[in-house]
């Protein structure tokens, strides 16, 4: 009975714990110079890290997890985890010509996020504890009461709130680097709180600030404009 026991917890934590850790880092694919502040985020397990002063990271992953970078001015690059290797990834800069290798440089905005990214870079960092599955001399599994306890605590809970909370910022700031009233005012001649009004009703996914051009970004404020003016004839 107690090896079926065992046998049963071995099975639960080799289906649910993560054991591998990715290593790797970031850089800028036309300059090759390391990005500090990329976050990272495991498409499988929706755990997330940032990268170091150095372009280095660490970010629990099985072999195949998908891994996604974001960075501001760059474009979001996806790729599969493999533990076995260090991972050297490369990442495009949104405003970058290849084919006239015309750079723009760092916008602020990237400067401001990196700063950023490194003030708080333990918080950031932090890892969650895993319960670990060990076979010398026999069957055991060490951290299980650790890594409950961390999970029940205030300051667990806290930091996970601070990286919600700090992503969500850094894609809110991103945003409006591109969704600007100026632009907005230039589309549909609102202004004042009537123009504030209009881009509370219609916000702009970050998904699309980041992809979107410029021409499809003034076709979706001009489409969003003419519903706008419908909703205030009635």
């Amino acid at each position: 009975m107690r090896q079926v026991c065992i046998i049963l917890v071995l099975l639960f934590f080799v289906q649910n714990v993560s054991g591998q850790i990715l290593h790797g880092r970031i850089t800028d694919s036309f300059n090759t110079q390391p990005l500090n502040g990329v976050v990272l985020v495991n498409q499988a397990t929706n755990q997330s890290t940032t990268t170091d002063a150095d372009g280095n990271f660490t970010i629990p992953a099985q072999y195949a997890n998908i891994i996604s970078a974001t960075f501001p001015g760059f474009n979001t690059r996806l790729f599969t985890a493999n533990p076995n290797i260090f991972m050297n990834v490369a990442m495009v800069q949104l405003n970058v010509k290849m084919d006239e290798f015309v750079l723009k440089g760092y916008t602020r905005y990237q400067k401001d996020s990196a700063e950023m990214s490194e003030l708080f870079s333990k918080d950031l960092n932090t890892k969650t504890l895993k319960p670990k599955v060990t076979f010398d001399g026999g069957i055991g599994v060490s951290g299980l009461i650790g890594s409950a306890v961390q999970k029940m605590s205030k300051s667990y809970k806290d930091n996970k709130r601070f990286k919600s909370n700090f992503k969500n910022d850094m894609e809110q700031k991103f945003i409006d680097t591109r969704y600007t009233q100026v632009l907005v005012n230039s589309l549909t001649g609102l202004t004042a709180d009537t123009l504030v009004s209009f881009m509370n009703t219609y916000p702009m996914a970050y998904e699309f600030a980041r992809a979107g051009t410029d021409l499809e970004m003034k076709m979706w404020i001009r489409d969003n404009f003419k519903e706008w003016k419908k909703g205030s004839l009635k």
